[in-house]
């Protein structure tokens, strides 16, 4: 049985960068699956701390509107955790499973922008991980839900080395 992540190792786990490589967005574009109307595309990243992440990107080419960017952690002992998903206005109802069992207001929602974030009652109670959702009006498309995606989680691209000038870079009296 897998073990229940806090709330604070979870916000740590959020915020704890993440190095996209120099060539992220080609590698996160999504390609269509055989024989789908779904799009797909992942792949692995470690933090600086050493620890693995895996990104996974889903869409739908029927409906644009409806698509999912996924944040995993890879704990050592291999358990995989959803720690967030941004997604698309999907046409089935969300239901918040703890809010719900509470009649707390926030439990339902339909077609809306959402993300969904893991959180340590969820686990506790036996939910999905990232069971929880809210609705957001960070994104409204599936390149404006890349951007806060990568804006929200840690990642980053790093910065390019400046390299000294080369031979073709000199003034052409050769002075400095």
């Amino acid at each position: 049985m897998p073990r229940v992540l806090t709330d604070s190792e979870i916000a740590g786990l959020l915020s704890e960068r993440k190095q996209l490589p120099a060539n992220w967005t080609s590698r996160l574009a999504v390609r269509p699956k055989s024989d789908s109307t779904f799009t797909h595309r992942e792949f692995d990243l470690n933090s600086e701390k050493g620890r693995t992440f895996r990104l996974i990107l889903r869409g739908n080419t029927l409906n644009p509107l409806d698509f999912s960017l996924v944040l995993v952690f890879r704990d050592e002992d291999g358990t995989d955790y959803r720690l967030v998903r941004f997604n698309g206005r999907h046409p089935s109802q969300h239901t918040n499973k703890w809010e719900k069992a509470r009649n707390l207001p926030n439990a339902y929602f339909r077609n809306q922008f959402h993300v969904h974030t893991a959180t340590e009652r969820y686990q506790v109670e036996g939910f999905e991980i990232d069971g929880y959702a809210e609705v957001t009006d960070r994104y409204d498309s599936f390149d404006s839900a890349l951007d806060a995606f990568v804006r929200s989680n840690g990642l980053f691209v790093p910065e390019p080395k400046e390299s000294s000038p080369g031979l073709f870079d000199q003034p052409a009296d050769g002075k400095p």
